[in-house]
């Protein structure tokens, strides 16, 4: 190899060591393993909630949802579920479900959620909560609006930064549902559990 050859080849060598930090800081980082994610919220519910009843979906899966006579199914790559107890081995005060779309569905997937929840809505009589998180997520709620039946409302939190939806249901399973002011203790219930929720930090 004559000397320009080497110069050249050096000089290759040391652009493509200048441009490795750039590119690998604009590669956008992966979303965090579910199972990395159920641990922390384990962790962070704690003392007031126990996680129990774990469940991982092996492979992907889908599901069918109906609005006014138009289907649509829900494709997942992963899913990861579990309930939250109030107290050690108390009653479950939620039901978690973790899931991640396939790559490129996200969007649209949040958007037929979406429609769903505020189909319940309409069904229900009642109003969809609508709450703007940072980083572009947003949480949506609906709850009836008397106690009655296996549950109280439905959560979703919809996080395109994690790529990441939690739904959450809402059982009727607590003893301060069962006083005159009912309704109330419910948001107190769901508002605290999200606060515990969104207080960990951000999966790496």
């Amino acid at each position: 190899m004559s000397k320009m050859q080497y110069a050249a080849a050096a000089a290759l060598c040391a652009l493509c060591a200048s441009l490795s930090p750039a590119m690998a800081a604009s590669t956008p980082a992966a979303p965090p393993f579910l199972d990395v994610l159920a641990y922390q919220y384990a962790n962070c519910v704690k003392p007031a909630y126990h996680q129990a009843d774990l469940l991982v979906q092996e492979g992907t899966g889908r599901y069918q949802i109906d609005i006014k006579g138009e289907a649509y199914t829900v494709e997942l790559q992963e899913r990861m579920g579990f309930s939250l107890q109030a107290g050690i081995d108390g009653p479950v005060a939620a039901v978690v479900k973790l899931d991640r779309p396939p790559t490129g569905q996200f969007a649209e997937q949040a958007r037929w959620r979406e429609r769903w929840l505020r189909d319940v809505a309409e069904r229900s009589g009642v109003a969809l909560d609508e709450r703007a998180l940072a980083g572009g997520a947003r949480l949506l709620a609906v709850n009836k609006g008397e106690i009655k039946g296996n549950y109280v409302g439905q959560s979703l939190l919809v996080d395109p930064a994690r790529q990441l939806f939690i739904d959450i249901a809402w059982p009727n399973t607590l003893d301060i549902y069962r006083g005159p002011d009912a309704l109330r203790q419910v948001r107190q219930v769901q508002d605290d559990v999200w606060k515990r929720m969104l207080s960990c930090p951000p999966a790496m």
